[in-house]
């Protein structure tokens, strides 16, 4: 990824069945020059065409779900998880909900559609849930389960199109016809691809199912009831709103050409009709002369063309034109096993057309599964114009430009002189300092990582017993020009800074440069009443860890592809790398810890047998699951992170362990911002727990005690 001198950015917003598909292809593609950003809401992206499925149970949420941020990964984009609010088409600018702004070269936006709700006054109160985005519809179904519990329940289904009658068979079949159900609609199956016999079987099927149809109007829908056009009340549990698509407000805001339904205009090459560096794909979007209904199946054809326009466009050739089919195929489950198919003047309804249904869903799904797939074999192209970098410049030459130096201290009110060092007032006269280095992992939100080497540089000052009061930083960005020299800079420094504004700590100095191995070095200065050091270890302290264990070998899983981590694993495993140690550090403090060192590169066993070899003591702990960040042992049997093998061949002659103790090798696992580890007297182990569960939420980690020294520093019982 990092090759590249980086001179255009191409930006994908939402990961619909358009986008995915661009990131496909990069994953076979490198294209000299260019920097991709995906922004999505969500770490997954769920494939439509198999919801159903899973709403009945017969796929699980990982089968219909690709994983956004490692097919980033393998595309070598960056991912970056928000909300955008805002589209400034005159600085091609993107403003997030709760990030910094990001620009772009060229744009994509594929972000589904949300439920059309114009004309229906919708209470607070009520019990009404959005079909679109599909994903929106998959997070509430734990909240629709807890309303249909153990009792029959009135489901009312507004919106009369053939999604409506699909997603009232998969919620029969998931809550076992323990549901009374109700389509309501302005109009029935009045889609025109549909024939008659299909629609002949779908009421069949309704009616053996005794799913009944109300036609007409829904205007507004309280906590017990709808209300109709013609003053109809009709009662119902819980309501479901499938009547059609929208698009999001600040789509609809920007000044992009809509037509006449409110969907962003596009010509037949997928582009904006006003802004050429724009492409809108799927249900947002509305071919001029070429209407055609929303639906998954039109925007994976769009992809197909969106991938070759977007290749053809950087690379400075004629764009293709996209086609749309005047038919297409209906697949549609309704009991198990079995779907109703629709072709033209054809329509069955049997297994036979369940497998091909799955088929067909699943051979889309898997085009994004990288199971064990560690590398792939790139074809190279150039952008229109890159610039020919022969050599890097080393030295002073690699620094980053005085443009997008003083535009970010402009921006953050700092250093307006570009002072090379700043003076530092304190009034203790004990001090202390540490400096870390971590390289940003690929994918990873610049922004996040930058949050993750601010923590990670300050347990170094935590086990010291101090607390930060300055930092200096040093940012390695990848090579590149322009606005995406400005991302890295302002991504990485506003995350460092997010934690720091916590410490109240200063950031007084800096420096920047490019290099092909991005990165952030933190110095940071701290000060201390008392300093905790590693040789004043006692005889029966209890030895606590602040959080669990396993980012090195996580992460070591994660970006060999393995199957065994999920994108919800990853996610969890996330949320830890960017959890602090600092009320961990306070709590401890407050009890008289004697010890507290952090647990990082070296790995838990190194470092507790420093603290023993250095207090003449010897540590006796007891492994299990609790310290994992993740539980299944099987990943901690097959990963190992590079740092591994030395960190065993250092500490292992120091450790008694069973060879049978299938956690041994988180003693050696490198840790990136891993735990505190913190001794703690035995007479306060029930007010220590009970004050650090009140403070962050759980529970610490009780890994052992100190004993006497004996033949092994670190003696692990079974």
């Amino acid at each position: 990824m990092f090759e590249n001198n980086f001179t255009k950015q191409l930006v994908l917003i939402g990961g619909g069945h358009a986008n995915v598909q661009v990131l496909k292809k990069l994953c076979m593609n490198n294209i000299k020059g260019l920097h991709t950003i995906l922004i999505s809401e969500h770490y997954e992206a769920t494939y439509s065409g198999m919801t159903p499925g899973y709403i009945h149970k017969d796929f699980s949420k990982e089968e219909i779900s690709i994983d956004l941020q490692r097919l980033c990964f393998n595309a070598g984009a960056t991912f970056i998880r928000n909300k955008v609010v805002k589209l400034e088409t005159n600085n091609q600018k993107l403003e997030l909900q709760n990030l910094p702004s990001i620009y772009y070269d060229l744009l994509s936006i594929n972000t589904g559609s949300t439920s059309n709700s114009k004309g229906i006054k919708i209470e607070n109160s009520s019990r009404c849930f959005f079909v679109k985005p599909i994903s929106l519809l998959v997070k509430n179904l734990n909240k629709i389960d807890q309303i249909i519990k153990n009792k029959k329940s009135k489901i009312a289904i507004i919106g009369g199109g053939i999604a409506s009658y699909e997603l009232a068979f998969s919620l029969l079949r998931r809550y076992e016809n323990n549901l009374e159900i109700t389509i309501l609609g302005k109009n029935i199956l009045k889609e025109k691809n549909l024939n008659r016999k299909t629609k002949k079987y779908l009421k069949k099927i309704s009616n053996h199912l005794v799913i009944k149809e109300i036609q007409g109007e829904v205007v507004s829908i309280t906590e017990t009831h709808l209300t109709l056009k013609n003053g109809f009340i009709f009662e119902c549990d819980l309501s479901l709103l499938s009547s059609g698509a929208d698009i999001e407000n600040w789509l609809s805001k920007s000044d992009l050409n809509k037509d006449k339904n409110g969907f962003i205009a596009v010509n037949d090459n997928l582009l904006s009709t006003n802004d050429k560096s724009i492409f809108v794909t799927g249900d947002a979007c509305s071919i001029e002369k070429n209407f055609r209904p929303k639906s998954g199946v039109m925007a994976v054809r769009q992809g197909e063309v969106l991938k070759e326009n977007i290749f053809l466009k950087l690379t400075g050739r004629s764009l293709i034109k996209f086609k749309p089919q005047k038919n297409w195929l209906y697949l549609v489950g309704t009991y198990k096993n079995y779907a109703l198919l629709n072709y033209f003047f054809l329509s069955f309804h049997g297994r036979w057309c369940w497998k091909l249904k799955e088929r067909i869903d699943r051979g889309f799904i898997n085009k994004f599964k990288f199971t064990n797939n560690v590398s792939m074999t790139k074809k190279n192209l150039e952008l229109e114009n890159l610039k020919d970098i022969k050599m890097y410049c080393q030295g002073c030459g690699s620094k980053v430009s005085k443009k997008t130096l003083v535009n970010f201290l402009n921006e953050e009110n700092s250093n307006p002189e570009l002072s090379d060092a700043s003076r530092i007032t304190t009034n203790s006269s004990y001090m202390l300092q540490s400096i870390d280095h971590i390289k940003l992992f690929i994918s990873l939100n610049p922004y996040d990582f930058g949050i993750i080497s601010y923590l990670h540089s300050q347990n170094d000052i935590l086990s010291s017993g101090g607390s930060v009061q300055t930092i200096s930083v040093s940012q390695a960005l990848p090579f590149s020009e322009g606005i995406i020299e400005n991302f890295y800079m302002e991504y990485f420094m506003k995350g460092i800074k997010s934690e720091a504004i916590k410490d109240d700590s200063v950031i007084v100095s800096g420096h920047s440069y490019q290099s092909k191995e991005p990165g952030i070095t933190i110095t940071m200065n701290g000060i201390f009443k008392k300093q905790v050091s590693k040789n004043q270890g006692r005889e029966n302290d209890l030895i606590y860890l602040s959080k669990p264990l396993g980012t090195g070998y996580l992460l070591a899983a994660y970006f060999n592809n393995s199957d065994f981590l999920s994108s919800i694993d990853f996610q969890n495993l996330l949320e830890w790398l960017k959890k602090g140690n600092g009320k961990a550090s306070e709590i401890s403090k407050s009890f008289n810890s004697n010890i507290t060192t952090d647990i990082s590169g070296f790995g838990l066993g190194s470092h507790l047998s420093d603290i023993c070899k250095s207090s003449k003591l010897s540590a006796e702990i007891k492994l299990n699951k609790d310290i994992l960040i993740n539980k299944n042992i099987g990943i901690l049997e097959n990963f190992k992170s590079t740092g591994f093998d030395n960190n065993y061949s250092s500490s292992v002659n120091e450790i008694l362990i069973s060879d049978s103790n299938k956690l041994k090798n988180i003693l050696y696992d490198p840790q990136t911002n891993g735990p505190l580890l913190l001794s703690i007297h035995k007479k306060d182990q029930i007010e220590f727990e009970k004050k650090f569960q009140l403070k962050l939420g759980f529970r610490p980690i009780l890994l052992g005690k100190f004993k006497k020294s004996g033949d092994k520093l670190i003696n692990v019982i079974d």
